[in-house]
């Protein structure tokens, strides 16, 4: 998922009995230019993981300390706008329903009703698995750390290709605030990962230093690795020669030959392109084709992986943006596609969904799961928000945000790794077969 300019509009998760609402009126009194300070009664935040998550107290503090500073009790923020969002724009089911059926939906019922689905999943009681490195290319910021990668095993070794994050290092006239690069860690047991330094970043030298590349999807055919990942120049971001899908390939993993923008001649933006695969992550075809699923609508197909044609789909389904798309995974549904989504899901800003597709006609949604099958949850600090280590400081205000490119079939499981507040990277896995 690709953040906007200034900041985008984030939904915040929060427990429904802190009546986060209250704190609407704080930034009131700031006025258009917010150089005013706050000076009234407010309430605090507290994150108290023992004692059910968050928690709330009365203060009286300054608040406002102009446009580049924001505070909330003791925590500081930023600027006044990462403030806004942490308190504002928090789970909202009349906003971000998404178009999923209305009323009460049992987990148990979804799974049993839909014997296509892929999961339950069961969340790592080792997360996050992932961390930004303090002074590195992925060091991490307000917002983005080390997220959306994708996964993939060769000699029994998995290799994580992931997206990190850093403060703006580019001069350019641009609202953006941050920049990616893509690298790799590595791991003998899907848990425990190593960055390959040597090797990572690999994308932003030369000329290309002014880019941004982001989530990756990442597929093997025939020996060779394509790695397909967002490319942005937030300077010209009209521009489709430089903007979108970019494609890279690499026969190791560790060194790439860049193909440069995979839609050049695009009339529109073409983002988050992921390519039909096995549970092993190997490219699949369909009558021949290659298929990519693309925001926005857009499908694509390919004779060799390298150069795609794309059209509108016919029908579009709920869920919002392609995560990852998987067939040839059941001995008994042969013919189904299943397309992970991560969008506005029943309330949620981001969280996991999951439609019904089939080789047949890749195309037409058949059917798709009403409720997510991975969301953030307060139990867990580093999903709302906040530091994985104690005193739990934010680090993000994507506290309602699970979005993941990563899942691969290993030792009788699926091993799904997905982001946590787009700072950390996490592991659930599911019983495969």
């Amino acid at each position: 998922m690709r953040k906007q300019a200034g900041y985008r509009n984030v939904l915040i998760l929060t427990n429904p009995y802190t009546k986060v609402k209250s704190f609407l009126g704080l930034f009131s009194s700031a006025g258009n230019n917010g150089n005013k300070n706050c000076d009234s009664e407010e309430s605090r935040i507290d994150y108290d993981p023992t004692n059910g998550g968050w928690n709330l107290s009365s203060t009286k503090e300054d608040t406002l300390k102009g446009p580049s500073h924001a505070r909330i009790g003791d925590i500081q923020f930023p600027s006044k706008a990462y403030a806004e969002r942490w308190l504002k724009q928090v789970y909202n089911p009349a906003e971000y329903w998404g178009g999923f059926p209305q009323g009460e939906a049992s987990e148990k019922e979804m799974w049993r009703d839909a014997p296509w689905a892929i999961g339950p999943f069961a969340k790592h009681p080792g997360n996050p698995v992932l961390a930004p490195t303090e002074g590195a290319w992925d060091t991490g910021r307000m917002d983005g750390g080390v997220h959306n990668g994708a996964i993939i095993i060769r000699d029994n070794l998995f290799y994580y290709v992931y997206r990190g994050e850093r403060p703006l290092d580019v001069a350019m006239k641009s609202d953006f605030d941050y920049i990616c690069d893509i690298g790799v860690a590595t791991s003998d047991d899907g848990v425990h990962f190593t960055k390959v330094t040597a090797h990572s970043p690999f994308f932003r030298k030369g000329a290309d230093h002014r880019y941004s590349y982001e989530d990756v999807n990442l597929v093997e055919y025939g020996g060779t690795y394509y790695l397909f990942c967002n490319q942005w120049d937030w300077e010209h971001q009209a521009d489709h020669t430089v903007n979108g899908t970019f494609l890279a390939t690499s026969s190791d993993l560790l060194t790439w030959k860049k193909h440069g923008i995979v839609f050049p001649g695009a009339a529109r933006t073409h983002r988050n392109g992921v390519v039909l695969h096995d549970p092993h992550n190997r490219a699949v075809k369909v009558n021949g084709k290659f298929v990519m699923y693309i925001n926005d609508g857009l499908i694509a197909y390919s004779d060799d992986l390298l150069h795609w044609e794309s059209r509108d789909v016919p029908e579009r389904w709920p869920g919002g943006e392609g995560c990852l798309a998987l067939a040839n995974h059941s001995k008994d549904r042969p013919d189904d596609i299943v397309l992970f989504t991560g969008g506005n899901h029943t309330g949620h800003f981001y969280a996991i969904g999951e439609v019904l597709l089939s080789t047949k006609n890749p195309e037409r949604p058949r059917a798709w799961l009403p409720r997510p099958v991975l969301k953030a949850e307060e139990q867990y600090p580093w999903e709302v928000g906040l530091s994985a280590d104690p005193p739990h400081k934010p680090i993000s205000t994507f506290r309602d945000c699970i979005f993941f490119n990563a899942l691969t079939m290993h030792g009788g499981k699926w091993w799904l790794y997905y982001g946590g507040s787009e700072y950390y990277t996490c592991l659930a896995t599911a019983p495969a077969g």
